[in-house]
């Protein structure tokens, strides 16, 4: 049996609220200084949290056939997360593009295996295009990092930067995990 009445700590608009497990849960979260917040499609597919748009909190998705990834914050959000699926080199050319061949040889320089480098390229250019609904989308390693890499890509004059690495969940196969992030 869980005891729920241990005190609990809330922030909200630099502030501390106390109240009991139990206390919270029944408390409408306007009282608690938190706003009702919904996920809501537009008709492009994009998710927007409702009841957060003055804050200017944006959202984005991502799921495969077992798990889901969810990134939110201020800004352009993107992310991806992908099965690392086999493919041949001639599959990875034919889904990703022969302008992108150049790039699958540098990550597979810095030792990713095929199949991790077509699925990272993959899931980084699925991120980006959530971020910033570009089509074309000609990504540049900007720095690699153990079995972390780095992507740029300049889109409509602004920079992005795209982070990519494999994670081992708790079933399937390895997957790769893409998050657009902050210039810092």
């Amino acid at each position: 049996m869980v005891n729920t009445s241990l005190p609990t700590s809330v922030e909200a608009e630099d502030k501390t609220i106390n109240y009991t497990a139990t206390q919270l849960d029944s408390m409408p979260l306007q009282v608690a200084g938190f706003q009702q917040v919904q996920i809501k499609w537009l008709n492009s597919g994009k998710p927007v949290l409702e009841g957060l748009e003055e804050k200017a909190v944006n959202v984005s998705l991502s799921h495969d056939n077992r798990f889901c990834l969810c990134v939110a914050g201020y800004g352009s959000q993107g992310c991806d997360i992908a099965p690392i699926t086999h493919r041949t080199q001639q599959e990875w050319t034919a889904l990703l593009s022969y302008a992108r061949s150049p790039l699958m040889q540098q990550l597979l320089a810095v030792n990713d295996s095929l199949d991790q480098a077509g699925t990272r390229i993959w899931a980084a250019v699925e991120a980006l295009r959530k971020a910033t609904n570009a089509l074309n989308i000609d990504l540049a390693i900007a720095q690699t990092e153990g079995d972390c890499i780095l992507f740029q890509e300049t889109v409509s004059g602004s920079q992005f930067k795209v982070l990519t690495f494999p994670i081992a969940l708790t079933r399937g196969p390895e997957r790769m995990v893409a998050l657009v992030v902050q210039n810092t």
